[in-house]
């Protein structure tokens, strides 16, 4: 017998490629994103001015590829779709809403609503489900086009992604409007003073080095960020 990882070490390279393409290419909005509501304000800043986060390893990427894969096996199935990928904006701050969907002949009847997907392993589906409740960074960032568009509700969509069961939680936007507008108002003063703040986790996981968006910037000082961002800014 003869094993070749020709075609997957080929695959590898190319995500890889792909992936610091894309990034090198990346150039700031200089606005707030949806996706980055529940993220720390240390996060949101260093994103709003163009500081490179960890790179993804090969790993992720071939996670992020099975994820994109399930969702638009989703998307392709829902009945009564409206609209893929709608631009949105809410108090200067944007996002891409994954689906616009008329709900009238569901089981809820909430009208046309934004919907979030989200592909996850089945260990985080059971974990889901036990939970009762989508997570706090998607109910936020799914709350903005809700917001945006005017949706008295939006839904979170949760695929597993080994058998593809689904799990659809629907939230009244009026729930995460004071949460959102809190967000948004401490990321504007905080924009404001020209500053990187030190790093403060809003979610446990957050301070993990494992899931860490800036790890090199997580235990410095004030004074060290700001140090730090002037060396990074000459060496461009």
């Amino acid at each position: 017998m003869i094993t070749d990882n020709y075609i997957d070490d080929y695959i590898s390279k190319i995500m890889t490629e792909k992936n610091k393409e894309e990034a090198d290419n990346h150039k700031s909005s200089g606005k707030l994103s949806a996706g980055m509501l529940g993220s720390p304000l240390q996060w949101q800043i260093l994103k709003i001015k163009g500081v490179p986060q960890q790179p993804f390893d090969e790993y992720t990427l071939r996670k992020f590829q099975r994820g994109k894969d399930v969702e638009k096996w989703f998307i392709s199935m829902i009945p009564n779709l409206v609209e893929e990928q709608k631009f949105v904006e809410y108090r200067n701050v944007v996002g891409y809403a994954d689906t616009i969907v008329d709900t009238t002949t569901h089981h809820f009847n909430g009208g046309i609503m934004p919907h979030e997907i989200k592909s996850v392993s089945n260990k985080k589906f059971k974990r889901i489900i036990k939970d009762g409740g989508a997570d706090r960074s998607y109910k936020l960032q799914c709350g903005l086009y809700a917001l945006s568009l005017g949706s008295q509700h939006f839904a979170v969509d949760y695929i597993a992604s080994d058998d593809y069961r689904i799990k659809t939680y629907i939230y009244d936007t009026s729930e995460v409007k004071d949460e959102i507008d809190g967000i948004i108002t401490k990321f504007n003063k905080q924009l404001a003073t020209g500053l990187i703040p030190v790093f403060v986790p809003e979610e446990m996981w957050q301070k993990s080095e494992k899931y860490n968006n800036y790890l090199e910037w997580m235990d410095l000082t004030q004074e060290e960020i700001s140090l730090k961002f002037i060396n990074l800014k000459k060496e461009k």
